[in-house]
Protein backbone atom coordinates (compact mmCIF):
# COMPACT_ATOMS: atom_id res chain seq x y z
CA UNK A 1 0.00 0.00 0.00
CA UNK A 2 2.74 2.67 -1.41
CA UNK A 3 2.14 5.26 -4.06
CA UNK A 4 5.38 5.90 -6.08
CA UNK A 5 5.91 9.38 -7.56
CA UNK A 6 7.31 8.95 -10.94
CA UNK A 7 9.39 11.70 -13.26
CA UNK A 8 6.17 12.60 -14.32
CA UNK A 9 4.51 12.46 -11.35
CA UNK A 10 1.56 10.41 -12.78
CA UNK A 11 1.08 7.87 -10.77
CA UNK A 12 0.81 10.52 -7.47
CA UNK A 13 -2.82 11.19 -7.07
CA UNK A 14 -3.81 7.09 -7.14
CA UNK A 15 -1.68 6.19 -4.87
CA UNK A 16 -1.86 9.06 -2.85
CA UNK A 17 -5.83 8.27 -1.80
CA UNK A 18 -4.92 4.74 -1.46
CA UNK A 19 -2.45 5.88 0.86
CA UNK A 20 -5.60 8.22 2.36
CA UNK A 21 -7.76 5.75 2.46
CA UNK A 22 -6.01 3.39 4.62
CA UNK A 23 -5.21 6.49 7.22
CA UNK A 24 -8.69 7.10 7.43
CA UNK A 25 -9.80 3.76 8.30
CA UNK A 26 -7.40 4.24 11.46
CA UNK A 27 -8.59 7.68 11.96
CA UNK A 28 -12.47 6.41 12.38
CA UNK A 29 -11.02 3.14 14.68
CA UNK A 30 -9.57 5.72 16.31
CA UNK A 31 -12.31 7.83 16.64
CA UNK A 32 -14.53 5.26 17.67
CA UNK A 33 -11.72 3.82 20.71
CA UNK A 34 -11.38 7.46 22.12
CA UNK A 35 -14.94 8.05 22.49
CA UNK A 36 -15.92 4.81 24.24
CA UNK A 37 -13.09 5.26 26.62
CA UNK A 38 -13.71 8.97 27.01
CA UNK A 39 -17.75 8.34 27.94
CA UNK A 40 -16.94 6.50 30.68
CA UNK A 41 -15.46 10.16 32.22
CA UNK A 42 -18.69 12.35 31.18
CA UNK A 43 -21.48 13.66 32.28
CA UNK A 44 -23.95 11.84 29.67
CA UNK A 45 -26.70 14.59 29.32
CA UNK A 46 -26.88 15.42 25.52
CA UNK A 47 -25.62 18.34 24.33
CA UNK A 48 -23.08 19.09 27.23
CA UNK A 49 -20.27 21.49 26.03
CA UNK A 50 -18.25 23.07 29.01
CA UNK A 51 -15.38 25.15 29.17
CA UNK A 52 -13.12 25.20 32.80
CA UNK A 53 -11.38 28.01 33.81
CA UNK A 54 -7.70 27.01 32.21
CA UNK A 55 -9.71 27.16 28.46
CA UNK A 56 -10.47 23.42 28.19
CA UNK A 57 -13.50 22.27 26.66
CA UNK A 58 -15.32 18.70 27.74
CA UNK A 59 -18.32 17.51 25.33
CA UNK A 60 -20.70 15.17 25.20
CA UNK A 61 -22.93 14.93 22.15
CA UNK A 62 -25.21 12.20 21.08
CA UNK A 63 -26.33 12.42 17.72
CA UNK A 64 -27.46 16.21 17.43
CA UNK A 65 -28.04 18.71 14.93
CA UNK A 66 -25.38 20.97 14.13
CA UNK A 67 -27.50 24.45 14.58
CA UNK A 68 -27.84 22.81 17.94
CA UNK A 69 -23.95 22.58 18.56
CA UNK A 70 -23.75 26.14 17.15
CA UNK A 71 -26.28 27.66 19.48
CA UNK A 72 -24.61 26.48 22.14
CA UNK A 73 -21.55 27.92 21.46
CA UNK A 74 -23.06 30.70 20.89
CA UNK A 75 -24.79 30.88 24.43
CA UNK A 76 -21.50 29.69 26.38
CA UNK A 77 -19.25 31.97 24.38
CA UNK A 78 -18.62 35.21 22.94
CA UNK A 79 -18.89 34.72 19.26
CA UNK A 80 -20.91 35.97 16.98
CA UNK A 81 -21.75 32.82 14.89
CA UNK A 82 -22.46 33.02 11.16
CA UNK A 83 -23.37 29.93 9.27
CA UNK A 84 -23.99 29.10 5.89
CA UNK A 85 -27.85 28.60 5.45
CA UNK A 86 -28.71 25.30 4.80
CA UNK A 87 -25.65 23.65 6.37
CA UNK A 88 -27.33 20.05 7.54
CA UNK A 89 -25.08 17.62 9.42
CA UNK A 90 -25.50 15.66 13.17
CA UNK A 91 -22.68 15.74 15.51
CA UNK A 92 -21.93 12.74 17.89
CA UNK A 93 -18.88 13.07 20.12
CA UNK A 94 -17.51 12.73 23.44
CA UNK A 95 -14.01 13.54 25.03
CA UNK A 96 -12.56 15.56 28.26
CA UNK A 97 -10.29 18.44 28.55
CA UNK A 98 -9.24 19.58 24.80
CA UNK A 99 -8.04 22.63 23.92
CA UNK A 100 -10.09 24.54 22.03
CA UNK A 101 -8.95 24.29 18.45
CA UNK A 102 -9.20 20.40 19.10
CA UNK A 103 -12.96 20.57 20.31
CA UNK A 104 -14.25 22.61 17.62
CA UNK A 105 -12.59 20.31 15.17
CA UNK A 106 -14.49 17.38 16.88
CA UNK A 107 -17.63 19.18 17.24
CA UNK A 108 -17.43 20.58 14.04
CA UNK A 109 -15.88 17.07 11.97
CA UNK A 110 -14.90 18.43 8.64
CA UNK A 111 -17.45 21.28 8.22
CA UNK A 112 -15.06 24.42 7.84
CA UNK A 113 -14.79 27.37 10.02
CA UNK A 114 -12.63 30.27 10.59
CA UNK A 115 -12.70 32.77 13.53
CA UNK A 116 -12.55 35.98 13.10
CA UNK A 117 -10.62 37.99 16.14
CA UNK A 118 -11.47 41.11 16.77
CA UNK A 119 -9.94 43.81 19.63
CA UNK A 120 -12.45 45.88 19.96
CA UNK A 121 -16.03 43.92 18.94
CA UNK A 122 -17.30 40.36 19.37
CA UNK A 123 -15.19 38.12 17.67
CA UNK A 124 -16.57 36.21 14.56
CA UNK A 125 -16.64 32.53 13.71
CA UNK A 126 -17.88 31.75 10.10
CA UNK A 127 -19.11 27.93 9.41
CA UNK A 128 -19.45 26.73 5.97
CA UNK A 129 -19.18 23.89 3.51
CA UNK A 130 -18.71 25.70 0.37
CA UNK A 131 -17.31 29.60 0.68
CA UNK A 132 -16.90 31.61 3.87
CA UNK A 133 -18.38 34.57 1.85
CA UNK A 134 -21.94 32.29 2.39
CA UNK A 135 -21.63 32.08 5.75
CA UNK A 136 -24.38 34.75 6.57
CA UNK A 137 -27.06 33.43 8.45
CA UNK A 138 -26.44 34.68 12.64
CA UNK A 139 -26.63 32.43 15.36
CA UNK A 140 -28.35 34.65 18.43
CA UNK A 141 -27.31 33.42 21.89
CA UNK A 142 -30.32 32.77 23.61
CA UNK A 143 -28.62 32.76 27.27
CA UNK A 144 -26.31 36.28 27.90
CA UNK A 145 -22.90 35.53 29.99
CA UNK A 146 -21.79 38.74 31.64
CA UNK A 147 -18.32 37.02 31.22
CA UNK A 148 -17.58 34.83 28.82
CA UNK A 149 -15.16 31.38 29.65
CA UNK A 150 -13.19 31.56 25.97
CA UNK A 151 -10.33 31.06 25.68
CA UNK A 152 -8.50 32.48 23.01
CA UNK A 153 -5.25 30.34 21.20
CA UNK A 154 -2.01 31.10 23.54
CA UNK A 155 0.29 33.55 20.59
CA UNK A 156 3.55 33.64 21.01
CA UNK A 157 4.94 35.44 23.78
CA UNK A 158 7.40 38.02 23.29
CA UNK A 159 10.24 37.74 26.33
CA UNK A 160 10.71 41.17 27.07
CA UNK A 161 13.99 41.08 28.82
CA UNK A 162 15.86 39.31 25.95
CA UNK A 163 17.42 40.88 22.69
CA UNK A 164 18.66 39.18 19.41
CA UNK A 165 21.49 40.89 18.39
CA UNK A 166 23.56 40.32 14.82
CA UNK A 167 27.44 42.38 14.82
CA UNK A 168 28.85 43.05 11.42
CA UNK A 169 31.20 40.89 11.48
CA UNK A 170 33.50 43.95 9.96
CA UNK A 171 33.18 45.79 12.97
CA UNK A 172 35.25 44.20 15.39
CA UNK A 173 33.43 44.76 18.30
CA UNK A 174 34.00 42.52 21.30
CA UNK A 175 30.51 41.14 22.70
CA UNK A 176 31.92 40.95 26.05
CA UNK A 177 32.75 44.25 26.35
CA UNK A 178 29.20 45.83 24.77
CA UNK A 179 27.19 43.37 26.62
CA UNK A 180 28.82 44.54 29.64
CA UNK A 181 28.25 48.42 29.28
CA UNK A 182 24.86 47.41 28.42
CA UNK A 183 24.45 45.49 31.41
CA UNK A 184 23.59 42.23 29.91
CA UNK A 185 24.12 38.39 29.85
CA UNK A 186 25.07 36.67 27.06
CA UNK A 187 22.96 33.95 27.10
CA UNK A 188 23.17 32.38 23.97
CA UNK A 189 25.17 32.62 20.60
CA UNK A 190 25.29 31.15 17.37
CA UNK A 191 28.60 30.07 16.10
CA UNK A 192 30.18 31.40 12.86
CA UNK A 193 26.86 34.39 12.62
CA UNK A 194 28.15 36.59 14.93
CA UNK A 195 24.87 36.11 16.36
CA UNK A 196 23.83 36.70 20.68
CA UNK A 197 21.23 36.28 22.62
CA UNK A 198 21.58 38.97 25.64
CA UNK A 199 19.15 38.80 28.58
CA UNK A 200 18.81 41.85 30.77
CA UNK A 201 17.41 42.60 34.54
CA UNK A 202 13.82 43.31 33.41
CA UNK A 203 12.27 45.29 30.15
CA UNK A 204 13.41 48.72 30.71
CA UNK A 205 16.44 47.79 30.43
CA UNK A 206 16.25 45.87 27.24
CA UNK A 207 14.17 48.21 25.76
CA UNK A 208 17.28 50.92 26.80
CA UNK A 209 19.71 48.63 24.96
CA UNK A 210 17.54 48.32 22.47
CA UNK A 211 17.65 52.21 21.58
CA UNK A 212 22.12 51.78 22.01
CA UNK A 213 21.93 48.89 19.67
CA UNK A 214 20.15 50.65 16.46
CA UNK A 215 21.86 53.33 16.66
CA UNK A 216 25.13 51.58 16.88
CA UNK A 217 26.64 51.12 13.41
CA UNK A 218 28.60 47.75 13.92
CA UNK A 219 25.24 46.34 15.11
CA UNK A 220 23.84 44.25 12.06
CA UNK A 221 20.27 44.06 13.30
CA UNK A 222 18.84 43.93 16.84
CA UNK A 223 15.45 41.98 17.37
CA UNK A 224 13.04 40.97 19.97
CA UNK A 225 13.01 37.39 20.91
CA UNK A 226 9.15 35.25 20.98
CA UNK A 227 8.32 31.71 22.74
CA UNK A 228 7.29 28.98 20.39
CA UNK A 229 4.77 26.56 22.27
CA UNK A 230 5.74 22.70 22.00
CA UNK A 231 2.85 20.92 19.89
CA UNK A 232 0.52 18.81 21.90
CA UNK A 233 1.11 15.00 22.56
CA UNK A 234 0.07 12.53 20.95
CA UNK A 235 -2.52 10.00 22.33
CA UNK A 236 -2.27 5.82 22.52
CA UNK A 237 -5.01 4.09 20.74
CA UNK A 238 -5.84 0.29 20.78
CA UNK A 239 -4.68 -0.65 17.58
CA UNK A 240 -1.96 -1.74 15.77
CA UNK A 241 -0.09 0.66 13.12
CA UNK A 242 0.11 -0.13 9.81
CA UNK A 243 3.73 -1.52 9.40
CA UNK A 244 6.74 1.02 8.16
CA UNK A 245 8.24 -1.13 5.18
CA UNK A 246 11.39 0.71 4.92
CA UNK A 247 14.47 -0.72 5.59
CA UNK A 248 18.16 1.16 5.65
CA UNK A 249 20.85 0.74 2.45
CA UNK A 250 22.72 -2.58 2.64
CA UNK A 251 25.51 -0.61 1.97
CA UNK A 252 27.13 2.98 3.48
CA UNK A 253 26.10 5.55 0.54
CA UNK A 254 25.80 9.44 0.76
CA UNK A 255 22.11 9.71 0.57
CA UNK A 256 19.46 12.95 1.82
CA UNK A 257 19.22 13.95 5.42
CA UNK A 258 16.38 15.21 6.57
CA UNK A 259 17.09 17.76 9.66
CA UNK A 260 14.27 17.98 11.90
CA UNK A 261 13.58 20.33 14.14
CA UNK A 262 11.51 19.29 16.87
CA UNK A 263 11.92 17.81 20.23
CA UNK A 264 14.44 14.36 20.97
CA UNK A 265 13.71 11.59 19.10
CA UNK A 266 13.56 8.26 20.91
CA UNK A 267 15.32 5.50 19.58
CA UNK A 268 14.72 2.23 21.89
CA UNK A 269 10.86 0.87 21.15
CA UNK A 270 10.47 3.14 18.07
CA UNK A 271 10.83 1.82 14.65
CA UNK A 272 13.05 4.85 13.52
CA UNK A 273 16.16 4.10 15.42
CA UNK A 274 18.05 2.66 12.28
CA UNK A 275 17.23 5.81 10.32
CA UNK A 276 18.74 8.52 12.90
CA UNK A 277 22.52 10.30 12.77
CA UNK A 278 23.05 11.50 16.08
CA UNK A 279 20.96 13.67 17.80
CA UNK A 280 22.47 17.41 17.69
CA UNK A 281 20.62 18.76 21.80
CA UNK A 282 21.06 22.86 22.24
CA UNK A 283 20.81 21.42 26.06
CA UNK A 284 23.10 20.06 27.95
CA UNK A 285 20.58 18.44 30.33
CA UNK A 286 20.12 15.15 29.75
CA UNK A 287 16.13 14.00 28.50
CA UNK A 288 14.61 11.23 30.86
CA UNK A 289 13.24 8.58 28.99
CA UNK A 290 9.30 8.42 28.01
CA UNK A 291 7.01 5.82 27.95
CA UNK A 292 4.65 8.84 26.21
CA UNK A 293 5.95 9.21 22.42
CA UNK A 294 7.47 12.36 21.84
CA UNK A 295 6.25 14.90 19.15
CA UNK A 296 9.79 14.60 17.46
CA UNK A 297 9.41 10.96 17.41
CA UNK A 298 6.16 10.74 15.40
CA UNK A 299 7.60 13.28 13.21
CA UNK A 300 10.59 11.39 12.48
CA UNK A 301 8.16 8.33 11.93
CA UNK A 302 5.87 10.31 9.69
CA UNK A 303 8.96 11.55 7.42
CA UNK A 304 9.69 7.78 6.74
CA UNK A 305 6.17 6.91 5.72
CA UNK A 306 6.22 9.92 3.63
CA UNK A 307 9.27 8.61 2.37
CA UNK A 308 7.86 4.76 2.37
CA UNK A 309 5.34 5.84 0.17
CA UNK A 310 7.19 7.51 -2.59
CA UNK A 311 9.74 4.29 -2.87
CA UNK A 312 9.63 1.43 -5.42
CA UNK A 313 9.62 -1.98 -4.27
CA UNK A 314 13.01 -2.37 -3.08
CA UNK A 315 11.77 -0.01 0.14
CA UNK A 316 15.38 0.59 0.93
CA UNK A 317 16.82 4.16 1.17
CA UNK A 318 19.91 5.66 1.95
CA UNK A 319 17.63 8.47 3.33
CA UNK A 320 18.83 9.43 7.24
CA UNK A 321 17.21 11.92 9.62
CA UNK A 322 19.00 14.41 11.65
CA UNK A 323 17.20 15.15 15.18
CA UNK A 324 17.98 18.47 16.43
CA UNK A 325 16.10 18.78 19.45
CA UNK A 326 14.92 22.45 20.62
CA UNK A 327 13.14 22.18 23.39
CA UNK A 328 14.86 20.21 25.58
CA UNK A 329 12.70 19.17 28.54
CA UNK A 330 10.77 22.56 28.24
CA UNK A 331 7.20 22.76 27.09
CA UNK A 332 8.34 25.72 24.81
CA UNK A 333 11.64 27.16 22.64
CA UNK A 334 12.42 30.12 21.28
CA UNK A 335 12.94 31.77 17.80
CA UNK A 336 16.25 31.80 18.67
CA UNK A 337 16.72 28.51 19.75
CA UNK A 338 15.11 27.46 16.35
CA UNK A 339 17.61 29.43 14.18
CA UNK A 340 20.34 27.94 16.06
CA UNK A 341 18.42 24.80 15.71
CA UNK A 342 18.89 25.12 12.08
CA UNK A 343 22.21 26.14 11.67
CA UNK A 344 22.99 23.30 13.33
CA UNK A 345 21.09 21.44 11.12
CA UNK A 346 23.04 23.56 8.11
CA UNK A 347 26.33 22.32 9.62
CA UNK A 348 25.31 18.66 9.90
CA UNK A 349 24.90 18.50 6.41
CA UNK A 350 20.75 18.10 5.94
CA UNK A 351 19.51 18.99 2.21
CA UNK A 352 15.81 19.13 3.71
CA UNK A 353 14.82 21.09 6.81
CA UNK A 354 11.35 19.94 8.67
CA UNK A 355 9.48 22.23 10.72
CA UNK A 356 6.85 21.17 12.68
CA UNK A 357 6.11 24.35 14.69
CA UNK A 358 5.21 28.21 14.06
CA UNK A 359 4.95 31.59 15.49
CA UNK A 360 2.32 34.56 14.90
CA UNK A 361 5.30 36.62 14.80
CA UNK A 362 8.17 37.20 11.99
CA UNK A 363 11.69 37.20 13.74
CA UNK A 364 14.51 39.03 11.72
CA UNK A 365 16.80 36.68 12.76
CA UNK A 366 15.19 33.13 12.03
CA UNK A 367 14.57 34.87 8.47
CA UNK A 368 18.12 35.73 7.81
CA UNK A 369 18.84 31.88 8.98
CA UNK A 370 16.47 29.90 6.36
CA UNK A 371 17.62 32.81 3.97
CA UNK A 372 20.96 32.22 4.41
CA UNK A 373 20.52 27.93 4.40
CA UNK A 374 18.13 28.17 1.23
CA UNK A 375 21.32 30.10 -0.88
CA UNK A 376 23.01 26.97 -0.16
CA UNK A 377 20.36 24.95 -1.71
CA UNK A 378 18.12 23.38 1.37
CA UNK A 379 15.08 23.05 1.44
CA UNK A 380 12.64 24.31 3.65
CA UNK A 381 9.69 22.96 4.69
CA UNK A 382 6.83 24.39 7.54
CA UNK A 383 3.60 23.65 9.05
CA UNK A 384 1.01 26.54 8.29
CA UNK A 385 -0.53 26.08 11.84
CA UNK A 386 -4.31 24.10 13.02
CA UNK A 387 -5.96 27.37 13.53
CA UNK A 388 -7.97 28.20 10.25
CA UNK A 389 -7.42 32.07 10.78
CA UNK A 390 -6.12 32.78 7.13
CA UNK A 391 -3.14 34.77 8.99
CA UNK A 392 0.28 34.39 8.48
CA UNK A 393 2.42 31.94 10.49
CA UNK A 394 5.80 31.92 10.35
CA UNK A 395 7.98 30.66 9.45
CA UNK A 396 6.16 29.05 6.89
CA UNK A 397 4.60 32.48 5.55
CA UNK A 398 8.38 33.01 4.69
CA UNK A 399 9.44 33.09 0.85
CA UNK A 400 12.07 30.69 1.23
CA UNK A 401 9.78 28.64 2.94
CA UNK A 402 7.13 25.50 1.43
CA UNK A 403 4.07 26.36 3.61
CA UNK A 404 2.44 22.40 4.63
CA UNK A 405 -1.25 22.44 5.07
CA UNK A 406 -3.23 19.32 6.01
CA UNK A 407 -6.01 17.56 3.88
CA UNK A 408 -9.11 16.26 5.34
CA UNK A 409 -9.52 12.63 6.10
CA UNK A 410 -10.72 11.75 2.24
CA UNK A 411 -8.02 14.05 0.91
CA UNK A 412 -10.58 16.34 -1.14
CA UNK A 413 -10.04 19.77 0.28
CA UNK A 414 -7.75 20.76 3.17
CA UNK A 415 -9.23 19.82 7.05
CA UNK A 416 -11.29 22.36 9.04
CA UNK A 417 -8.70 23.24 11.39
CA UNK A 418 -5.78 23.64 8.95
CA UNK A 419 -4.75 26.76 8.03
CA UNK A 420 -5.33 27.79 4.17
CA UNK A 421 -3.81 31.25 3.96
CA UNK A 422 -2.20 32.48 0.48
CA UNK A 423 1.29 31.36 1.65
CA UNK A 424 0.33 27.70 1.83
CA UNK A 425 1.61 25.49 -1.31
CA UNK A 426 1.43 22.05 -0.51
CA UNK A 427 -1.80 19.96 1.41
CA UNK A 428 -0.28 16.24 2.91
CA UNK A 429 -2.26 14.09 5.21
CA UNK A 430 -2.76 15.63 8.70
CA UNK A 431 -2.91 12.21 10.23
CA UNK A 432 0.04 10.64 11.90
CA UNK A 433 0.37 6.96 13.87
CA UNK A 434 3.55 6.15 15.82
CA UNK A 435 4.51 3.09 17.77
CA UNK A 436 6.42 3.11 20.70
CA UNK A 437 7.03 0.10 22.51
CA UNK A 438 4.33 -1.69 20.68
CA UNK A 439 1.94 0.89 21.58
CA UNK A 440 0.17 2.65 18.83
CA UNK A 441 -0.16 6.44 19.05
CA UNK A 442 -2.37 8.73 16.76
CA UNK A 443 -2.36 12.78 15.91
CA UNK A 444 -3.40 15.03 13.38
CA UNK A 445 -2.21 18.65 12.72
CA UNK A 446 -0.12 20.49 9.72
CA UNK A 447 2.41 19.05 12.27
CA UNK A 448 2.17 15.61 10.16
CA UNK A 449 1.56 17.22 6.84
CA UNK A 450 5.09 19.05 6.98
CA UNK A 451 6.91 15.75 7.99
CA UNK A 452 4.88 13.46 5.51
CA UNK A 453 6.02 15.89 3.15
CA UNK A 454 9.58 15.82 3.94
CA UNK A 455 9.80 12.58 3.36
CA UNK A 456 8.31 12.57 0.19
CA UNK A 457 10.56 15.84 -0.81
CA UNK A 458 13.96 12.95 0.09
CA UNK A 459 11.93 10.23 -1.64
CA UNK A 460 12.13 11.96 -4.87
CA UNK A 461 15.58 13.86 -4.72
CA UNK A 462 16.75 10.38 -3.97
CA UNK A 463 15.31 8.42 -6.32
CA UNK A 464 15.72 10.51 -9.33
CA UNK A 465 19.18 12.45 -8.21
CA UNK A 466 17.25 15.94 -8.35
CA UNK A 467 18.59 19.30 -7.01
CA UNK A 468 16.29 20.90 -3.94
CA UNK A 469 14.63 23.76 -6.01
CA UNK A 470 13.41 21.00 -8.64
CA UNK A 471 12.20 19.12 -5.92
CA UNK A 472 10.47 22.05 -4.30
CA UNK A 473 8.81 22.62 -7.72
CA UNK A 474 7.64 19.12 -8.00
CA UNK A 475 6.18 19.14 -4.82
CA UNK A 476 4.18 22.88 -4.73
CA UNK A 477 2.90 21.20 -8.50
CA UNK A 478 1.84 17.30 -7.36
CA UNK A 479 0.62 18.58 -3.76
CA UNK A 480 -0.93 21.49 -4.57
CA UNK A 481 -3.59 22.27 -1.65
CA UNK A 482 -7.33 21.23 -3.89
CA UNK A 483 -9.06 24.23 -4.74
CA UNK A 484 -12.22 22.50 -6.10
CA UNK A 485 -15.34 22.31 -4.09
CA UNK A 486 -16.88 19.07 -3.49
Amino acid sequence: MHYKISRQGKNFSISFLKMLLRYIFIFLFYLFASNNAEAQDIDKKEGLIKWDTNGKVTASIENQPLEKILQLLSDQEKWQILVEPGLKLNVTTRFKNLSQTEALRRLLNDVNFVIIPSKKNQSKMLVYQTSSDNAVRKITPKIRNTKSSFTNKKESAKINNELLVTLDPKSGIDIETLARQLGAKIKGKIDGLDIYQLEFENESDAAKANAQLEQNDGVASVDSNFTIEQPIALSPVSLPAPPLALRPASADKDGIIVGLIDSSVQKKGTQVADFLLSEISLFDRAIEESNQVSHGTSMAETILRGLSASLDDSQETSVKILPVDVYGDANNTSTFDVARGIQSAIEGGADIISLSLGSDHQNNLLKSVIQAGSKEGVLFLAAAGNEPTGLPVYPAAQSEVVGVTALNRNGQRVASYANNANFVEVAAPGVGVTVLNNQTYFGTGTSFSTAYTAGVAAAISSSQNLQMNQVRNAITKSMKPPTAKP
